[in-house]
């Protein structure tokens, strides 16, 4: 590459001049977003600031980096019906039109106006130049003789040289000042537009709202899992043809500890079992025929819950109240025996203790139990937030549509108050009123107390 034929450039960026930089530096710095077509520049040796749009291409193969949010529909359909930005900037900056009127103009009748204005600067800006320079020349001769022999009439030429010059630089300031301006207004405009709306800040996960309010009933608090054996007891039945029954098998729990009758039944009905097929008096089948009815409906009346046992024996209950081992006598065992029914507790000597386990319930227990329906939907948000671009010559107003959040709220049949959950679109149209609603499968979705929307990005207002 020849060096000396490149050309450098100066760059002012952030109210600082920056340079000189190559042809190929600022190519770069392009391609990467850094530089934009308005970013001013001049070339080395040069004293005019000028956008790099006049000395490098910006077209779509070049990567700009500056991200812009899609517009929403509100903002889509506004835009629909403008003018061209530019124009209509132009416009409001050459005091063609004002805030009320400029949205009156179309597309062609902007154009004209717009032309028009521009021409009659620049038709100005020509003139002032020409007669700049035919009264400098035409007063020089005159001013070198009145320097020496009228001093007054070198001070009024001077007067008129000034106010040419002056007359002359204030319409190229004018026109170079407006279209500063309209850099400057589309620059803000684009920044306003690319400022993203955050979602909804604070709430927490479904699941872990619906472990905050749960209502735990200490007399629900507990498992027990437990698991007993019959088979020294079945092969004392088997002596005599008849062995105890493996299907339907159950546990009862009772509502408090056995005492009374029932306690009474209870005890003969373990002692009968050392001789479960025994013709005498103290033999299972004498109890049975006396009392064996009796204590079924005793021992139905005091029973809180019933488990059927597995075919190992083993047992299981929920949501019942505090338990411990030295309470295993308020667990009675039921077990098939010839046509009718064996009774016997969880501790009785006929049975092999194998297993016992209680404890709280774990939260997941209570989770799934709990039942929330949908109350109501709610969607909040839509929005017009505005930002004000000023210049020395007009303010503009940029307006942005904050986006749309659906909640729907969910409670349980006695709560007083309920829970907003963030939904999508699809999730809140298809949502009804005292519909159940899937706490488990919607856990990791975020809720709140109440609806809440977006938090207004910095530099946009209500209006």
């Amino acid at each position: 590459m020849d060096l000396a034929r490149m050309r450098h450039f100066f760059l002012h960026i952030d109210n600082e001049t920056r340079g000189p930089h190559t042809e190929e530096e600022i190519t770069a710095l392009i391609a990467n977003g850094t530089l934009n077509a308005d970013t001013p520049c001049a070339p080395e040796g040069s004293k005019e600031w000028e956008p790099l749009s006049a000395h490098f291409s910006f077209g779509s193969r070049l990567k700009v980096n500056r991200g812009k949010q899609a517009a929403t529909e509100a903002e889509s359909g506004a835009e629909a019906v403008r003018i061209d930005p530019d124009l209509r900037k132009k416009l409001l900056i050459y005091g063609l039109a004002d805030a009320a009127t400029v949205d009156s103009f179309t597309q062609t009748q902007a154009l004209v106006a717009v032309k028009a204005r521009e021409g009659m600067l620049r038709t100005q800006l020509r003139q002032h130049n020409l007669a700049k320079t035919i009264s400098f020349l035409a007063l020089i001769p005159l001013a070198i003789v009145a320097g020496l022999y009228a001093p007054w009439v070198e001070a009024v030429i001077s007067v008129m040289t000034s106010k040419a010059i002056i007359e002359s630089g204030s319409a190229k300031v004018e026109l170079v000042g407006c279209h500063q301006s309209i850099r400057q207004v589309r620059w803000n405009q684009q920044k306003i537009r690319s400022l993203t709306f955050d979602a909804p800040l604070g709430g927490l996960p479904v699941g872990e709202a619906v472990v905050n309010r749960l209502r735990i009933d200490q007399e629900k608090s507990f498992v027990l899992k437990g698991r007993f054996g019959s088979e020294e007891l079945s092969l004392k039945f088997a002596k005599d043809g008849s062995p105890l029954g493996r299907d339907n098998r159950q546990v009862h729990l009772l509502k408090e500890m056995p005492s009374g009758r029932l306690l009474e039944l209870l005890d003969a009905s373990e002692t009968s079992l050392k001789n479960p097929v025994g013709r005498g008096q103290e033999g299972w089948p004498a109890f049975e025929k006396s009392s064996g009815k009796e204590l079924e409906k005793l021992i139905r009346a005091a029973t809180l819950a019933t488990s059927t046992a597995a075919s190992n024996g083993g047992f299981e209950f929920e949501s019942i109240p505090p338990i411990n081992q030295s309470m295993s006598r308020q667990l009675v065992v039921e077990i098939p025996a010839r046509g009718s029914k064996v009774f016997a507790t969880y501790n009785a000597a006929a049975l092999e203790r194998k297993e016992w386990l209680a404890e709280p319930m774990p939260q997941s227990l209570y989770v799934a139990g709990e039942k929330y329906f949908v109350v109501k939907k709610v969607a909040i948000g839509g929005k017009t937030l505005k930002a004000t671009i000023t210049t020395p010559y007009h303010s503009f107003d940029v307006t942005r549509v904050s986006p749309i959040w659906r909640f729907i709220a969910i409670a349980r049949k006695d709560d007083k108050d309920a829970v907003y959950v963030l939904a999508d679109e699809e999730t809140f149209k298809n949502a009804q009123a005292s519909d159940r609603f899937d706490h488990i499968k919607s856990s990791a979705v975020r809720c709140f107390m109440e609806p809440v929307e977006s938090p207004v990005p910095p530099g946009l207002d209500t209006p």
